[in-house]
């Protein structure tokens, strides 16, 4: 066999491996044009796109005598080559007209390490052990529990890593994210979305939110899930249209955000982005999608229930599930499954049968005993045949919670829509609000500010961009003092809705007042943001950080316990976004809300209605903006009105109506709650778990000792500061010591990381090293497909092996070429192979393991080492296939038991879930008939498994 990488004469037909992707198997090229080569990887269901002139590939072709294996599983031996226009013709007997490459099977192996060693190239002793620990670290965390889960930049929270777990690990999940506000349905979604992306369940995904959270979402995929999501507008995609007219815009990204207008507006870009499909659609702020049986559904809701019909996977995420009426929530469920919800009357028939299921439960859930008419009931609802088979479930805690958990199973939306409260979730320390009502000043009587529009009253500050505002506005001095004063040792966030606004506050508060600040707007880059988050995380850093509305945009600021809102938003779902910077899962304190108002000017009418109507100061208030809605004809006026006794009177009515309002929802709310549902969406045992495991896996981190070894041993310059963190300093190109290392993403500029959760989550400017950083997915998969410690030559001192004996150690990963999705590494009962043979070919392997001999192993160096390959080569080939031959017996017994544990794994879930399809219908045939198929591939994968030769050490005895 022949495997050449120089720049080829690429011809459709021709088969290639790919140099940084080994596991894809061998490919074929299926299309070639001026600048691109298409690569399709038959056997793990892949297509690469490389450039022409750059593409990490290896021509691989067959020489007279070399075995080939045909597409059918045939052996041949190669009895003559032709070459057809650029293909390669074998001859074989039993084929007259001979077998082309393109029929050739797709899963190779190649013995690099023998070749590199023949050819003199030894590595360091040091890079060969680091080899074989990366090597086992992959293993371990092949089947690891929490994979998917722990490489995210989160705080540790039941509720949101049950979800996470419980949906991720689906195939293709289609959810309704429920959660009230400020339980992190973001970050839910975003765990699901790293868990089905590195898993290999989803490949493609497409994010549509509204145009305000489009910059957010981006964000909070970066910073928190080091996702690269690319944020599709109207400029970015008329720029590709201008580059590439032909060019589906869509494919040219793998995850993609994109504003629902700008699908809406613009019918080529929606046709483009149904055409480019994907495997993933999550929807935010679901409950605008608006639909009732007799008109049938807005122009979003019909383009999302378009995208939701192609895409496999759906997440739809919303704050308020039923507050738009039992309508538009059978609608949002209708878009996840429109076979099952299909028919309104019978899905509010089928919700109205399941309350005794209902109070059962509830009765199971508060730990009080059953009636014996409740255990009866239970019998039937479980579909026992025995009567006495509950008889003992008040006294036997287990089949109390068995009988729970079959009852959860069962729950009419319990498998499709997840909904915490901050009532079932507990852990928040609440809000109080501090009105600051300031005198109007004389300057503005008459003026803009008090008889303007609401736009001028509310945000005067904004038609003054020069900064002039500031020497007459109450609301400086008063946060000058409050700041020097009463919260002079306290961190304050404040969030204004202007970027002018901030930048000109924070120019007085710094220069004039002397107070230390930090600033956060919409026109810093994501570094000068990151910076300025440190600088007011820091303990001895910014006092104040001024935020423009984008300060709503996710970041975490839970260590402050002060929010100052400079101004009021219009809209309550802005403020709620607003306080829920601080008000939210993780806060540890009491957060004090700061609200300074001018007297006589809209600012105090707007006061009055978010606290006396909405109750938004003290409360979450999930019907906020419905009420607002409600009354919005009839509150501007009153808004923007003069400051008279008629319209205070008004007002002061209006207000009234509305808190009687929002009361009457509150309760219909409280009283529709269904605590099963809650239940369901947080299973507390199973929370418990998965928190405790994660929790376990932080305090028993690894990674800074491997990290200190590998940054030393190929010369990353890397120090620890005060506060524990790392910097990493990169070398200079001359200095690097392999060339894998150049590839890790590691910028010019270095890198800082820390290891620490709880330091990751305030400081964002950090990164959050984990297993599933890119950093280690990098490291893993240099080792996986490049040379890295693969060869190495070292002394082994023994008074037992003859001085100048050889010994040779050789590691085998079991090849598996499937789809990632299958994750067939985590069945194998090992993944990796050592053989260990003396220089007579004895195999000694089980007597002498690598933890035996590594007190005894000492450098040699490379001249030295290569003189003992070139002088043995040929003991240390014949040996080489020794070992290959007694690591490829032991792939049959691999292959059954690896069989055994995937058939019986698999066939459990499809079972369960069939039996579960029995009593609850959310279960979809779909889902079902992809795991079959899923099995199928894995179970036909697992009975062929293949060696990847992957390191090779020669020993040269000598004595102590």
């Amino acid at each position: 066999m022949t495997i050449a990488a120089l720049i080829p004469e690429f011809a459709v037909g021709q088969r290639y491996l790919s140099d940084t992707e080994a596991e894809l198997g061998l490919g074929v090229v299926i299309d070639v044009d001026d600048r691109c080569v298409h690569i399709l990887f038959a056997q793990s269901e892949e297509t690469r796109v490389y450039a022409k002139n750059s593409a990490p590939l290896s021509r691989v072709t067959f020489k007279v005598g070399d075995e080939i294996t045909d597409q059918e599983g045939n052996t041949h031996i190669v009895t003559g080559v032709d070459e057809v226009m650029g293909v390669v013709k074998y001859h074989v007997e039993g084929h007259p007209r001979g077998i082309m490459e393109t029929r050739l099977a797709a899963n190779i192996t190649l013995a690099k390490p023998l070749e590199r060693l023949l050819a003199g190239r030894v590595e360091r002793g040091e890079w060969y052990e680091l080899r074989q620990d990366i090597l086992r670290m992959q293993s371990a965390l092949a089947g690891h529990p929490l994979k998917g889960l722990m490489g995210a930049r989160v705080d540790i929270i039941p509720h949101q890593l049950y979800i996470a777990h419980e949906v991720g690990k689906r195939i293709a999940p289609r959810v309704l994210l429920a959660d009230e506000v400020g339980l992190g349905k973001t970050i839910e979604a975003g765990l699901i979305i790293h868990q089905q992306l590195l898993t290999g369940k989803a490949q493609r995904v497409l994010i549509l939110v509204p145009d305000s959270l489009q910059y957010q979402w981006m964000v909070e995929m970066r910073r928190r899930f080091n996702l690269n999501f690319a944020l599709f507008d109207l400029v970015r995609t008329a720029a590709i249209k201008e580059h590439n007219p032909d060019q589906n815009v869509f494919a040219t990204e793998q995850c993609i955000i994109a504003s629902l207008d700008l699908l809406l507006d613009h019918h080529d870009l929606y046709e483009q982005a149904m055409e480019a499909g994907f495997d993933l659609l999550v929807v935010d702020e679901a409950h605008h999608l608006h639909w009732d049986p007799e008109q049938g559904g807005n122009d979003k809701y019909e383009l999302v229930a378009d995208f939701a019909h192609e895409t496999p996977g759906v997440l739809l995420l919303t704050a308020t599930p039923e507050q738009l009426g039992v309508e538009s929530h059978f609608a949002r469920l209708r878009l996840l499954d429109s076979d099952r919800f299909d028919d309104l009357d019978d899905f509010i028939e089928g919700q109205a049968a399941f309350s005794d299921t209902a109070a059962v439960a509830e009765v199971l859930m508060d730990q009080k005993p059953l009636t014996e008419g409740q255990i009866k009931a239970l019998t039937h609802l479980l579909g026992f045949s025995d009567p006495d088979e509950l008889a003992t479930i008040n006294e036997d805690d287990k089949l109390r919670t068995y009988a729970l958990n079959q009852l959860l199973d069962r729950h009419g939306t319990g498998r499709v829509l997840f909904r915490n409260t901050r009532d079932s979730v507990q852990g928040f320390h609440g809000r109080t609000s501090h009105p600051h009502p300031l005198p109007c000043p004389e300057s503005w009587i008459g003026s803009y500010q008090t008889c303007g529009k609401l736009r001028e009253q509310l945000w005067g500050e904004e038609n003054q961009p020069d900064g002039s505002w500031l020497e007459d506005d109450p609301r400086v001095p008063w946060l000058i003092k409050l700041l020097k004063e009463e919260l002079k040792q306290k961190k304050v966030l404040l969030i204004a809705r202007s970027g002018a606004t901030v930048e000109s506050l924070e120019a007085v508060l710094r220069l004039h007042a002397g107070i230390k600040t930090a600033i956060f707007t919409e026109q810093m880059s994501l570094l000068e943001r990151d910076q300025a988050a440190a600088f007011f995380a820091d303990e001895a850093g910014a006092q104040i950080l001024l935020c423009s509305e984008i300060g709503s945009e996710g970041r975490n600021f839970q260590f402050a316990s002060h929010l100052v809102l400079w101004d009021l938003p219009a809209n309550p779902d802005t403020l709620e976004q607003r306080i829920g910077r601080l008000d939210r899962i993780g806060q540890t304190q009491k957060i004090t809300l700061h609200v300074p108002y001018v007297q006589g000017t809209a600012q105090e009418r707007m006061y009055q209605w978010y606290d006396s109507a909405l109750n938004i100061f003290n409360h979450i208030s999930p019907t906020a903006q419905t009420v607002q809605e409600q009354f919005i004809v009839d509150l501007k006026p009153l808004l923007e009105g003069e400051d008279n006794e008629q319209n205070r009177q008004a007002l002061s009515d209006l207000i009234a109506e509305a808190a009687s309002v929002r009361q009457d929802l509150e309760a219909e709310l409280q009283s529709g709650r269904d605590r099963l549902l809650e239940y369901n969406s947080c299973r507390p045992r199973v929370a418990s778990r998965i928190a405790d495991a994660m929790s376990d896996f932080d305090a028993n981190n690894l990674l800074p000792s491997f990290l200190d070894r590998f940054f030393s041993s190929v010369n990353l310059d890397h120090s620890v500061q005060r506060d524990g963190s790392w910097v990493i300093h990169p070398p200079e190109a001359e200095n690097s010591q392999h060339t894998d290392v150049d590839n890790l993403p590691i910028s010019e500029d270095g890198m800082t990381l820390t290891f620490k959760r709880s330091q990751a989550l305030v400081r964002e400017d950090m990164d959050f090293i984990t297993h599933e950083h890119p950093l280690m997915l990098a490291i893993y998969d240099m080792t996986n497909s490049g040379t890295f410690g693969n060869t190495t030559v070292a002394m082994l001192k023994s008074n037992t092996v003859p001085e100048g004996m050889l010994l040779l150690e050789v590691n085998f990963r079991v090849g598996t070429i499937a789809p990632k999705i299958l994750n067939l590494g985590a069945t194998l009962p090992t993944q990796n192979l050592r053989v260990f043979l003396g220089e007579q070919g004895g195999d000694l392997s089980e007597r002498i393991t690598a933890d035996m001999i590594m007190p005894h192993i000492e450098r040699l160096d490379k001249n030295r080492s290569r003189q003992v390959v070139k002088v043995r080569n040929k003991v240390i080939e014949s040996r080489y296939f020794d070992a290959e031959v007694i690591a490829q017996s032991k792939l049959e017994a691999i292959s059954v038991q690896a069989l055994a544990r995937f058939s019986q794994i698999w066939e459990r879930e499809i079972s369960r879930l069939k039996q579960l399809q029995q009593v609850n219908p959310n279960v979809r045939d779909e889902e079902i008939e992809r795991l079959e198929l899923l099995k199928a591939q894995g179970e036909q994968a697992l009975s062929n498994l293949s060696l990847v030769p992957d390191s090779i050490r020669v020993l040269v005895a000598v004595k102590p």
